[in-house]
């Protein structure tokens, strides 16, 4: 019986390739929990998106919807059609690692007070595949009051866009999203927003094992948009302040601190050059910073927790995802654009590793079903 527990969502653009290697990925190690793609491709893009779907019909739970929608309009219509209680959005070049996931859930399920819930996430870059891995920062944020999670959050900022939420949470924050910025024009405050908004809903839980595993290439656009300049910055900056204030104050918070909170942290985005957009700290705050970078690396090197700073991939990091962490980095490194034709062979279980780490997911899906073991 699929598990109903988790839904995956793959927002996904004109890009068959990546949608490709990832089902390729997922086919040799069924996660156990279901899949959803939403698809704002042209119509040869989206047949072929449509064709991979169906080869793997048999191996993944997975559905489909075809919405000519912008990406948090996209998202929002995909959030709206899940029925499971927790959600997990997974980019189409991104891989997850289905073990982690599901011990997110478990973090969900049993702490309410957790709003969102991830793992290490490591960077591989294709342009350069001899470089070694390296994980990307990111770290628990457990503080009681709402405007100290963000305060955190805006200062030591770190992505938990793809961390596992309630799915009533994660579609909320997106409706408020949308309400509030517009990612065509202004990607960075789009993500502020969402980020700030999931740590105003709760606590922030990063664990201690290896989650997901992200490509650097030439395909992602990220970079190429900040560096344009923002048209009508300052109507864009006032879009978004008024929507976390808004938030701020349906969460109890006192409106004069919540403006003084945004002014300072986010006052810069009136510019219209993103690239200026970096707070302005003072003296006493950056010789904060580089007392705490000196600490954690020291701490890094003797204890294998920290997860505050950028740093190389140790062997450790992916214990008990080995397998996992083997095929899709090889999968990265083979095909760093994706694949770009339809493999011979889309068969999934082929030696009795997978077959392992298959029944290991089915025991994950069935434990989150059932609350037994966990």
């Amino acid at each position: 019986m699929p598990c109903e527990r988790l839904t995956c969502l793959v927002p996904t653009h004109n890009r068959p390739h990546f949608l490709r290697r990832l089902l390729k990925f997922y086919s040799q190690f069924p996660p156990g929990f279901r899949f959803l793609v939403v698809d704002s491709s042209n119509s040869l893009a989206a047949a072929e998106n449509r064709e991979v779907i169906e080869r793997v019909r048999g191996v993944l739970d997975i559905d489909y919807q075809h919405v000519a929608l912008s990406i948090l309009d996209k998202c929002v219509q995909g959030l709206e059609q899940i029925q499971s209680p927790f959600v997990v959005l997974c980019a189409d070049d991104d891989f997850l690692f289905s073990d982690a996931v599901w011990r997110c859930v478990e973090v969900l399920r049993s702490e309410p007070g957790v709003a969102s819930a991830m793992g290490r996430t490591a960077m591989i870059n294709a342009n350069h595949p001899r470089r070694w891995s390296v994980v990307l920062k990111g770290y628990s944020i457990e503080d009681d009051r709402p405007l100290d999670r963000c305060r955190r959050m805006a200062r030591e900022w770190f992505s938990n866009f793809y961390a596992v939420h309630r799915t009533e949470t994660l579609l909320d924050n997106f409706r408020v999203a949308v309400a509030n910025t517009d990612f065509q024009q202004s990607t960075q405050l789009s993500e502020t927003l969402l980020t700030q908004l999931s740590v105003l809903r709760g606590q922030v839980k990063v664990l201690p094992l290896m989650y997901s595993l992200r490509e650097q290439h030439r395909a992602n656009t990220g970079t190429a948009r900040r560096n344009l300049r923002l048209p009508h910055a300052e109507m864009h900056y006032q879009r978004f302040r008024r929507g976390l204030i808004e938030q701020f104050e349906r969460a109890g918070v006192d409106r004069a601190d919540v403006e003084r909170f945004i002014e300072d942290s986010y006052g810069q985005c009136r510019d219209p050059d993103p690239a200026k957009w970096r707070r302005r700290r003072s003296s006493v705050e950056v010789i904060r910073k580089l007392s705490r970078a000196i600490t954690d690396r020291v701490a890094d090197t003797i204890w294998t927790g920290c997860t505050r700073h950028r740093r190389l991939v140790r062997a450790s990091d992916f214990a008990g995802c080995e397998s996992m962490w083997h095929a899709a980095s090889e999968l990265i490194r083979a095909f760093p654009d994706g694949i770009a034709t339809e493999p011979s062979s889309f068969n999934t279980v082929g030696d009795d590793a997978l077959r392992t780490r298959s029944r290991a997911a089915m025991a994950w899906r069935c434990a989150a079903e059932t609350g037994i073991g966990l």
